[in-house]
């Protein structure tokens, strides 16, 4: 009932042919005949969201399958089809971004299934219990304080978890530990006590300690009648005298981060709740720039959609203006075909054109507003916020 054939392997092609068929299905060609590009993108985003999530939260999709479905997308955005060639008017690489810094929100499909995958590298270490992990970690071993399973090397009967496990590095790249006991926590290795583990930190005291793989509970000693607990730090020599004010720097900053009691946990840092979430871990495989852009003008008025999408095209600066024809290879002399007097560009035609000005100040002036055309349009829709 999950939609998925019992005893297939998720590498044949023919498991994802479903999907493929739903989506080319609801994207078909003659919607875009009916459909703004507004609402091309409402539809392409709805579509995403229904596919069957099981796949993707389960089984790495392999790469021309999720190129393939990419390709859809891209197509049916920008109204291309087998017999009729249009240009993309912005890169799909900006368009995957997200809203705030510039694109459309549309989710990279490779990216959000490793992003989905990464819920059970989560579940790993946190359901130490649960029979499914109890499994897992009998068949391929644990690593280092179980978060995790060894490296999978076996070549039949592993595929599914060791491609889940090729995620472990960016996955634990966001990882902050807490140390309870400190029973499953590597002292020197693992970062608890900030981001960065102690051996990064301290570089000298790690190539001076006696044990470097010790856990935090190897560290500690327990007064005999219970009434606390003190770090009892081995090293194979003593400190030369330029190492004692590394020694008391690095002392200071562990101090205060005795174990409490309790169990070790793990700490999600790319969210305040410390809890794993797909969509802070999709955002930071998608790596996309931080940079400043007035979304809020483009989608938070009451505007047509088809009007927010045409205004986000002329601000990435894609509408087919004649200087974007000519770098798509087209010959053509690039003068304006409202005034004749200068090129043609995006910010001419709409703001600086001495036609478009015109029409500019006489709407303004409706208003009683006085106002002063900036250089770009991304620069006047900031202005307008």
């Amino acid at each position: 009932y999950l939609g998925m054939p019992l005893g297939a392997h998720y590498k044949d092609p023919s498991i994802w042919n479903p999907i493929i068929e739903r989506m080319e299905k609801k994207l078909a060609g003659w919607k875009q005949l009916y459909l703004s590009k507004g609402g091309r993108l409402t539809l392409l985003k709805s579509t995403l969201s229904s596919l069957p999530t099981y796949y993707l939260s389960l089984f790495t999709i392999p790469q021309h399958v999720a190129d393939r479905l990419e390709r859809i997308q891209r197509n049916f955005l920008w109204g291309r089809s087998n017999d009729v060639f249009k240009f993309s008017l912005v890169a799909w690489e900006k368009v995957v971004w997200p809203v705030e810094v510039g694109g459309l929100g549309i989710r990279k499909i490779g990216l959000f299934n490793q992003a989905l995958l990464g819920k059970w590298l989560w579940r790993f270490g946190n359901e130490v219990t649960h029979l499914w992990r109890q499994v897992i970690a009998s068949k391929y071993g644990e690593a280092s304080g179980g978060w995790c399973t060894r490296v999978v090397r076996g070549t039949h009967g592993c595929g599914m978890w060791k491609n889940i496990r090729k995620g472990v590095e960016s996955f634990f790249g966001h990882m902050l530990y807490a140390a309870g006991e400190g029973f499953r926590i590597r002292f020197w290795y693992d970062p608890w006590s900030s981001p960065t583990a102690l051996k990064d930190l301290y570089p000298a005291m790690f190539a001076i300690a006696m044990d470097k793989s010790a856990m935090i509970s190897d560290m500690v000693d327990y007064a005999p009648d219970g009434g606390g607990r003190s770090w009892n730090l081995r090293f194979r020599r003593a400190f030369q005298d330029w190492e004692t004010g590394i020694f008391y720097d690095f002392f200071a900053h562990i101090s205060s981060k005795l174990p409490r009691g309790g169990d070790d946990t793990m700490i999600w840092q790319l969210n305040r709740s410390g809890v794993f979430d797909v969509r802070s871990f999709y955002f930071s495989l998608l790596a996309a720039p931080l940079v400043s852009f007035p979304w809020k003008s483009i989608w938070c008025v009451k505007v047509p959609k088809r009007v927010a999408f045409f205004l986000w095209t002329a601000a990435r600066g894609g509408l087919l203006t004649i200087d974007n024809l000519v770098k798509k290879t087209l010959p053509l002399v690039n003068w304006c075909c409202l005034c004749r007097c200068e090129e043609e560009t995006v910010d001419h035609l709409l703001i600086h054109c001495k036609y478009a000005y015109t029409l500019w100040s006489e709407v303004l002036r409706l208003f009683g507003v006085q106002w002063v055309m900036p250089k770009n349009v991304v620069s006047l829709l900031t202005a307008w916020w």
